[in-house]
C-alpha cells in the first residue's frame, strides 16, 4: 500500500464515530485530566502560600477573623475559578446550539449543518466538563490539605522558631542512617498528638525524626512517645524535624515504645533484618547493591534494630550488633556517587519492575496448574501485599502497587490491562487523596518514566530498529523512552545531564532481572533457612558485579555527566531540546523522502510512457541489517561446506 493510500485510509478512519475507532491501548482521554489536576494542585499550593504569606509575616500566629477569612479565601477561590470556567464553557456551547437552531429551521441545508456542528462539539464539550470538574476537585482537595497543615500545632511551633515538644506517633518507615552528622538514625513518624509547653493538641502531620544512642529503637508500625526539639527543615520534603538528643547527660532514652507493630509488620521486619544479616557476609560491593536492588535501600543506609521483644538484654543486643557488621562507609559512598554519575541510580529503588516480576511468576505457576482466573487474581494481590510489606516504602512503590491493583482488576473481569489508562487513573486518584504527592520528586520521576515508556516506547523502538539490530534497539529504546519525560524532573533535582546514561543502562540491563529475582528469593527464605538464603544472596552478588564494574568505569569518567542550569529554567531548556531534536529528525527524513520520491518519479532518457502500467509505484524494499547478515552467513556456510545456497536456504 502506497503512502497516499495509507493517508487516505487513516483519514477515513478518523471520520468514523469515536465508538467504532476506539482503541484501548491508545486511550488518551484521561491524560488531559492528569495534566489539569497536577497543574491545579501546584498552582493552588503556590497561590495558597502566597496569600497566607501576604496576610501576615507569621502565618501560624494569625488568629481570629482575619485568619479565618484568608482560610476561606484560600479554599473557595480556586474552586470558584474552576466553576466559573465550567459555567463559561456551558454558556458557549449553549450559545452555539441556539445559533444552529435558529439557522437550522430555515432550510434543510442548515439543518444538516446544525447536526454536523452538534456532532463536532459533542466530544470536546464532554471532555471539557470532565477536565474542569477534575480541576475543581483538585483545588478543593489541595486547599483542604493546605488548611489542615497550616493549622497544625507542629506547623505553628516550627514557624515560631521551634521548641521542645513531646510527640506521640506511629513510625511509618524503617530506620535508616541519618543524613545529619550529629544523629545516628532517622525515620518518619506520623504524629497523632503533640504536647508543646504542656498543652496537648491533636496532630496529623508527618515529621522526620533524627535520633542517636539508645533512642534508635524505632520499628515500622509501632507507636512511640518521643521527647525532642522541633526545628524547621533545612532540606528534604519533610514538614518538620524532631531532633532527639540522647547524649551522656540524658537520664534515659527519650523515645519509648507504647504499642508494638502488628504481627504482619513484625514478620516483615524480621525478614528484612534476616536478609540484611545474610548480605553482611558478601563482598563489599554486594553488601551495598544487593539490598538496594531487593529492598530499595543501599546497604550502608540500613540500621539494624538493637532489640526486639525477645531480645532486650545487653548481651543479646551485643550479639545482634556483632552479627551485623558495618559496611565500609568510604567505599559505599564512592560507589553511590559513581552510580549517580553513570545515570543508573534508579536501579537501587523498588519500582514497577519488581511487581511485574512477582506477578509474572504467580501467573505462570497458576497457568501451569490450570488455576481459575479469580484464584490467580487473589494470588497476585497477596504477592503484591507481601512485596509492599517487605520493601522499604517510597513513592514509586505506592505508584506501582496502585497501578498493579488496577491490572489485577482487569484480569479478574477478563479484560486486557491498558497501561496508559491505568497510569492516568492511578495518578488522578493518588493526587486527589494525597495532594502533597504533586510536590514529590520521587512520585514525579516514577510517573514520568512510565509515561515515557508507554507513550514513546513503540515509536523509539521502530526508529532504532531501522539501523540497529533488534536486541540492541529494544534495550536502548527502553532507556531512551524512560528518559524523555523524566530527564527534566531529574535536572530539577540534580543540575547535571548524565551523558553516558544510555550505554550504562544498556550494559547493566541483562543482569538486573536475574539479580533482582535472586535477591527476592533470598529475602523470602533467609529468615527460615539461612544457608539457602545465603546461596541466593551469592547468586545476586554475581549479578551485581557487572553493575559495580560499569558504575566504576563510566561513573568515574570525567565525561559521564555535564553540568547544567538548575531549577525550572534548566528543566524547560531540556524539554525544549527534547522537543526540537525529534522534530528536526522528522523534518530531515520527510525532506529526504520527498527528494528520493521525486528522483524516482522523474522519467529517464528514452523512457516510453505508454509502456508504464497503471499500477502504483509502491514502496522500495530495503533489507535490514540482520537480513543482510543472515544472507551473508548462509552464503559463507554454503561456500565452506561446498553446498548449494538454495539447499541452505531451504
Amino acid at each position: 500500500m502506497t503512502g497516499a493510500r495509507v493517508r487516505l485510509a487513516r483519514r477515513r478512519i478518523c471520520r468514523r464515530p469515536y465508538r467504532s475507532r476506539e482503541q484501548g491501548s491508545r486511550d488518551w482521554r484521561m491524560l488531559p485530566c492528569v495534566i489539569a489536576v497536577w497543574s491545579a494542585l501546584l498552582i493552588e499550593h503556590t497561590a495558597f502560600g502566597g496569600i497566607i504569606a501576604d496576610s501576615s509575616p507569621d502565618v501560624t500566629s494569625v488568629t481570629g477573623a482575619t485568619s479565618m477569612a484568608w482560610h476561606v479565601i484560600g479554599l473557595v477561590l480556586p474552586a470558584g475559578i474552576a466553576l466559573m470556567a465550567m459555567i463559561a464553557l456551558l454558556m458557549i456551547v449553549r450559545r452555539n446550539r441556539r445559533h444552529c437552531n435558529r439557522r437550522g429551521h430555515r432550510n434543510r441545508r442548515h439543518r444538516h449543518r446544525r447536526r454536523r456542528i452538534r456532532r463536532r462539539f459533542a466530544v470536546p464539550y464532554r471532555h471539557g466538563i470532565v477536565i474542569v470538574a477534575a480541576m475543581a476537585c483538585a483545588c478543593v482537595s489541595g486547599s483542604a490539605d493546605d488548611l489542615v497543615r497550616s493549622a497544625d500545632p507542629i506547623a505553628r511551633t516550627v514557624a515560631d522558631g521551634g521548641g521542645d515538644a513531646v510527640v506521640i506517633g506511629m513510625a511509618t518507615a524503617p530506620m535508616t542512617t541519618a543524613a545529619l552528622r550529629d544523629a545516628d538514625c532517622q525515620t518518619d513518624v506520623r504524629v497523632q498528638g503533640v504536647a508543646v509547653d504542656r498543652i496537648r493538641s491533636p496532630s496529623s502531620i508527618t515529621v522526620r525524626v533524627y535520633a542517636s544512642g539508645r533512642s534508635c529503637i524505632f520499628r515500622q508500625g509501632a507507636v512511640y512517645r518521643i521527647s525532642g526539639t522541633l526545628r524547621q527543615p533545612r532540606f528534604g520534603e519533610a514538614s518538620a524535624w524532631l531532633i532527639v538528643d540522647d547524649g551522656a547527660g540524658a537520664a534515659g532514652p527519650r523515645a519509648s515504645e507504647i504499642r508494638e507493630p502488628a504481627w504482619w509488620r513484625r514478620a516483615g521486619t524480621a525478614m528484612q533484618e534476616s536478609f540484611i544479616r545474610v548480605t553482611r557476609s558478601l563482598p563489599d560491593h554486594a553488601q551495598v547493591l544487593v539490598p538496594g536492588l531487593t529492598l530499595g535501600v543501599l546497604g550502608q543506609d540500613t540500621v539494624m534494630t538493637p532489640w526486639t521483644t525477645s531480645m532486650r538484654s545487653s548481651d543479646a543486643a551485643d550479639t545482634y550488633a556483632a552479627a551485623a557488621a558495618d559496611v565500609d562507609e568510604g567505599y559505599a559512598q564512592r560507589l553511590e556517587d559513581d552510580f549517580k554519575q553513570a545515570g543508573i541510580m534508579h536501579l537501587m529503588a523498588v519500582s514497577g519492575s519488581h511487581f511485574v516480576l512477582v506477578a509474572m511468576l504467580v501467573r505462570r505457576v497458576c497457568a501451569r496448574f490450570l488455576i481459575p482466573r479469580w484464584a490467580t487474581s487473589v494470588g497476585i494481590v497477596g504477592a503484591y501485599a507481601m512485596l509492599a510489606v517487605l520493601v522499604y516504602p517510597s513513592d514509586s512503590v505506592l505508584r506501582a502497587a496502585i497501578m498493579g491493583m488496577g491490572g489485577v482488576a482487569c484480569l479478574l473481569v477478563g479484560r486486557r490491562a491498558q497501561a496508559l489508562s491505568g497510569l492516568n487513573w492511578t495518578v488522578i486518584f493518588t493526587l486527589l487523596i494525597e495532594p502533597s504527592m504533586a510536590r514529590s520528586y520521587g512520585f514525579a520521576l516514577s510517573c514520568t518514566a512510565v509515561y515515557g515508556l508507554v507513550l514513546c516506547g513503540d515509536v523509539v523502538t521502530r526508529f532504532l530498529r531501522g539501523f540497529m539490530p533488534r536486541p540492541v534497539a529494544d534495550t536502548m529504546a527502553v532507556t531512551v523512552a524512560a528518559q524523555i519525560f523524566a530527564l527534566p524532573v531529574q535536572v530539577m533535582m540534580t543540575p547535571q545531564l548524565p551523558v553516558l546514561a544510555v550505554p550504562a543502562n544498556m550494559i547493566v540491563a541483562p543482569f538486573v532481572a536475574f539479580s533482582t529475582i535472586a535477591g527476592l528469593l533470598s529475602l523470602c527464605v533467609s529468615w527460615a533457612i539461612p544457608p539457602l538464603g545465603s546461596a541466593f544472596a551469592w547468586a545476586a552478588c554475581l549479578g551485581t558485579l557487572p553493575l559495580e564494574r560499569c558504575a566504576t568505569l563510566i561513573g568515574g569518567s570525567r565525561f559521564s555527566a555535564m553540568p547544567w542550569r538548575e531549577g525550572v529554567t534548566g528543566a524547560v531548556v531540556v524539554a525544549l531540546a527534547e522537543l526540537i531534536v525529534p522534530l528536526t529528525i522528522m523534518a530531515v527524513r520527510a525532506l529526504a523522502r520527498s527528494v528520493i520520491h521525486e528522483t524516482l518519479r522523474r522519467p529517464a532518457h528514452g523512457y516510453n510512457h505508454s509502456a508504464r502500467d497503471d499500477a502504483d509505484d509502491g514502496t522500495p524494499y530495503r533489507a535490514r541489517y540482520m537480513e543482510r547478515a543472515g544472507a551473508w552467513w548462509r552464503e559463507t556456510r554454503a561456500m565452506l561446506f561446498e553446498r548449494d545456497v538454495g539447499d541452505v536456504q531451504h
